[in-house]
């Protein structure tokens, strides 16, 4: 994989139909807010399995005018009729990713009640209106023109369905729409994708949102259709809970890691990570020492958060100390260069180090233009298809998000109405000397720390080009095992293991990417113009381009 040169933009995303619909932006005169969220409506037609229109998101931009850092918050919402204690908790954990325990019949994961309130349409139009420069209609075209076509029954959605094929056949909708006769879709016998999933209602909506904005997809129709089927199911979502939803937009102060100043689509744990990152100087790139870092940083910061994170428009969360670099300071001194932390590792107390401060205000598509402008952006529906509730009349899976909340009362994360959920995805976007060099996103779930802060720090440590950056072996913790990717060399992870390290090699195959899907863009400024590079890993799952 090369990073190719471009002279106009560039784009890096989970799909290439994704990045055809930036380039195509790029080149009628967008910028890249309008790339970006023109991969993004694309990707909710090609990608369901991944994102979609009953889905959210966490996007940043930095504006050439002004030098501004603008993050688009649209992550889930609860219903207003949730409650700290509507789920039951299961006897016992089956493992996940999740620090909190796990409720009886996964009813936070799957189905009606499963579902929060989806951010992913406000969002993108609200980032649209703050930035972009062509119409949203022609910002849409290429997804209608996806949708009117049909989605194609690829390896990955076909890898997918049957990978929850016994939960798909208990929720009609959904298997009305991915089955055939109750099995799932296949290729025919020489691999040639000749099915196609009918995605004509996934069409209409998008029209509607193209005609009327938010309010498409927010109101009328649409939000009727989707709380009659989550009320069949049993759910509490509402239309009013849909018309109602409002994105945080966020105008960050940028943190500092070296000499380049970024931000994170407000997400505290990446702030952490690279606070405590900045604390010591950069290990060689591949080594015992740099990996041993990488994970402590992850592990420390990741339990940091779980304990003490909370959504501040709710409740009085520390989120200033969390992300500050006073804090990290204090924290760094827990971080031994020759030894691993006790495991669990403890959480520390960021509250002395809070100044009050609030905000003023998963696939993955990041682009950037020659004005100097890049975003990127997160977007997800949560687990694989969503909480498998399917819409028909509007043509989207609704999200998962439900899980994302600590199910026991009196938490931080804990659920309430309107409140957003506890993420560790950064989406970052960083500018050196006031212009903008790079931007990564990812998707794989709190993998994606993994995947992003690699990328970012092999990009300004080492100076990496960006495919170089995004293909870089990476490492993962959040506080327990420390897992390394299998490309790591056994010398290696044998120097992390005598360290203290529980080391669990895991390998990326097409369908489990165990350390998340990268995509980034990188911004250099030479004195005779601007010029962008775009990269993405695995190649086997994503895409890069540009004009």
């Amino acid at each position: 994989m090369t990073a190719q040169r471009y002279e106009c933009g560039a784009v890096a995303a989970g799909h290439v139909r994704e990045v055809e619909a930036g380039e195509r932006m790029l080149a009628q005169g967008g910028n890249a807010i309008d790339a970006v969220v023109a991969a993004a409506f694309t990707g909710f037609v090609v990608e369901p399995v991944s994102c979609g229109l009953g889905g959210y998101g966490h996007l940043s931009m930095f504006l050439a005018a002004g030098g501004r850092f603008v993050t688009v918050d649209h992550g889930p919402r609860a219903p207003a009729a949730s409650r700290a204690d509507m789920f039951e908790l299961a006897d016992a954990y089956d493992g996940g990713d999740y620090d909190w325990p796990q409720v009886a019949g996964r009813r936070n994961e799957v189905g009606a009640l499963a579902t929060a309130v989806p951010g992913a349409v406000a969002g993108l139009c609200a980032a649209h209106e703050q930035a972009g420069r062509l119409p949203l209609a022609q910002v849409l075209e290429p997804a209608i023109e996806a949708a009117d076509a049909g989605l194609e029954v690829a390896w990955n959605v076909v890898l997918a369905t049957v990978s929850r094929l016994p939960e798909i056949r208990e929720i009609p909708t959904a298997a009305a729409f991915l089955l055939d006769g109750g099995d799932p879709l296949t290729h025919d016998p020489y691999f040639r994708s000749t099915r196609r999933l009918d995605t004509s209602a996934l069409a209409a909506t998008l029209r509607a949102v193209a005609a009327k904005g938010p309010t498409g997809f927010h109101g009328g129709p649409a939000a009727r259709a989707i709380e009659a089927e989550v009320a069949r199911g049993g759910g509490i979502l509402t239309a009013a809970d849909i018309e109602g939803y409002r994105p945080k937009i966020l105008h960050e102060s940028p943190a500092s890691f070296r000499d380049v100043q970024y931000v994170t689509a407000n997400d505290q744990v990446g702030y952490e990570v690279l606070n405590l990152l900045d604390q010591f100087p950069a290990a060689a790139p591949g080594s015992a020492e740099f990996y041993h870092l990488m994970a402590e940083a992850f592990g420390h910061a990741f339990v940091d958060n779980v304990v003490w994170f909370g959504d501040d428009e709710h409740v009085d969360s520390p989120l200033a100390g969390l992300a500050g670099r006073e804090f990290a300071q204090v924290r760094a001194v827990d971080i031994r260069l020759d030894r691993a932390a006790p495991r669990p590792i403890t959480a520390a107390d960021p509250r002395p180090f809070d100044l009050g401060a609030k905000s003023p205000g998963t696939t993955q598509m990041t682009a950037a233009d020659t004005d100097g402008n890049v975003a990127a952006l997160i977007t997800t529906v949560g687990h694989d298809f969503g909480s498998l509730v399917y819409v028909a009349e509007v043509g989207c899976f609704l999200n998962s998000s439900m899980v994302n909340y600590d199910p026991r009362p009196g938490r931080g994360n804990s659920i309430a109405p309107g409140k957003m959920p506890y993420f560790a995805v950064p989406s970052i976007v960083a500018a050196r000397d006031g212009r903008a060099v790079f931007g990564a996103c990812g998707s794989g779930g709190y993998r994606i720390l993994s995947g992003v802060v690699h990328a970012f720090v092999h990009a300004v440590d080492f100076g990496m080009t960006v495919d170089a950056a995004v293909a870089a072996p990476r490492v993962y913790c959040q506080g327990q095992e420390t897992f390394v990717d299998d490309r790591i060399p056994a010398a290696v992870r044998d120097r992390l293991s005598e360290r203290g390290h529980t080391v669990v090699a895991e390998a990326s195959l097409p369908g489990a990417e165990p350390f998340a899907r990268v995509s980034a863009v990188a911004i250099a400024h030479p004195a005779d113009g601007v010029v962008c590079t775009s990269a993405s890993d695995p190649p086997w799952s994503t895409a890069a381009g540009g004009c």
